[in-house]
């Protein structure tokens, strides 16, 4: 049994908020367990000067300075430029960028993800919640005639796995204080029914074996489907 009463094969209770903030072109507020993120996805004012075919997707990550204990900082620092450059990857995998074109021209989005608390997980709930805000957006988008397609490829989400405790045991959605000690941290990305997009994994006290980790595939893979089925709900709702 887990700190938190949880088994290890279950993740914690996700909830996906859309129209958080009302003057986003999309927004969500989502929360995993204690783990809270602001999610707003925006239209930039001038596309990177190197862009000519096609649109863009970026994103930002940053953590309030009270989300942690002792108070962090507000500059991101390279942990969380590390993070942000996931993000746009992640959420490029769900575009089509050659499509996110409209009269005016190439599309810029950029996704800002802004912790307000965080107990582990930060960068998989900001991959989660980032795609719904940019859904939204593009949804958005269309209705306003600014898209002449709808540039979806699916949904993105993440979720992080390791393995845990003595004896180490795979365990799905790790909340900071089972992060902090994990033998082994892995984070997975996916698009939804195509496959994966990124897998971060480390051995952060020891090594682990080619079982282990398609072990800790097959326990993400059943954590990712319950944050797509959550991600389709807020949609469901904002609609």
């Amino acid at each position: 049994m887990r700190h938190d009463g949880r088994a290890a094969h279950e993740a914690r209770t996700c909830s996906i908020e859309p129209g958080f903030i009302g003057q986003a072109l999309g927004s969500v507020l989502i929360a995993t367990g204690r783990t809270r993120v602001i999610c707003t996805a925006s239209v930039e004012e001038r596309p990177p000067p190197w862009l000519t075919g096609g649109g863009w997707v970026t994103a930002q990550y940053a953590m309030l300075p009270g989300a942690t204990s002792p108070r962090g900082s507000r500059d991101p620092g390279g942990r969380g430029k590390e993070i942000q450059r996931l993000i746009g990857r992640a959420l490029r995998a769900a575009v089509a960028l050659p499509q996110l074109v409209g009269p005016a021209g190439p599309i810029s989005i950029v996704v800002d993800c802004d912790v307000i608390e965080a107990d582990g997980g930060t960068r998989t709930a900001s991959i989660t919640g980032g795609w719904v805000a940019l859904a939204l957006a593009l949804a958005k988008l269309r209705a306003q005639g600014r898209l002449a397609h709808d540039p979806h490829l699916g949904a993105v989400a993440a979720v992080s796995v390791g393995l845990v405790g003595d004896p180490a045991a795979p365990m799905l959605d790790l909340a900071y204080v089972e992060d902090s000690t994990a033998v082994v941290d892995l984070n997975v990305v996916a698009l939804h029914e195509r496959g994966l997009i990124e897998v971060q994994g480390t051995g952060e006290h020891g090594c682990f074996s080619r079982a282990q980790l398609d072990a800790l595939l097959d326990l993400a893979e059943a954590g990712l489907a319950q944050l797509f089925a959550a991600q389709a709900r807020a949609l469901e709702g904002a609609a």
